[in-house]
């Protein structure tokens, strides 16, 4: 994709469009340390407990499925009711350890990139409709970004310190 060269016209901000950058520039560190991996070491969990990175790319997936389907939601419908998930749960249904390790990335890339392009085509007053969350209570879709944002930020690092352990 190419660069967003959209106006910045909110007052003492640099715009959404920023935001949206980082979604989708955030893609590149994931693809980057998942293709280091062989589909063996990328199943290899540091300790017990601990997630591999074909389970953390499995998260990235599920998360980034709950984060289109609550976008989508927000822009179509006033104030819709936004359901907690069980982030376990969702992991053990999709079984990524199971997963080939270039699905998952196929996945998780094709899913970054409709919500980009969803987030896009919003105009900036738009950012500030909000859904109810069941745990969260009243969110925008730019509190919904940042957190998503945060969200890659942390398993970003998590990829990064299991590719250096591996």
């Amino acid at each position: 994709m190419g660069a967003f060269t959209y106006p910045r016209s909110e007052p003492g901000s640099a715009g959404h469009m920023d935001l949206v950058e980082r979604l989708q520039t955030n893609s590149v560190p994931v693809q980057r340390e998942i293709e280091s991996l062989s589909d063996e070491a990328a199943a290899r969990r540091p300790s017990e407990g601990e997630w591999s990175a074909k389970e953390t790319l499995g998260h990235l997936c599920d998360y980034a499925s709950h984060l289109h389907d609550r976008l989508y939601r927000m822009i179509k419908l006033e104030d819709p009711l936004l359901a907690a998930w069980d982030q376990i749960e969702e992991l053990n249904k999709r079984n990524p350890q199971a997963a080939q390790l270039t699905a998952l990335l196929d996945e998780y890339m094709r899913q970054r990139a409709a919500i980009v392009e969803m987030l896009t085509d919003l105009v900036h007053w738009n950012w500030a409709r909000c859904g109810r969350h069941e745990t969260l209570g009243r969110i925008s879709i730019r509190q919904l970004v940042d957190r998503a944002i945060a969200h890659d930020d942390t398993h970003v690092a998590q990829l990064r310190s299991l590719v250096a352990g591996r």
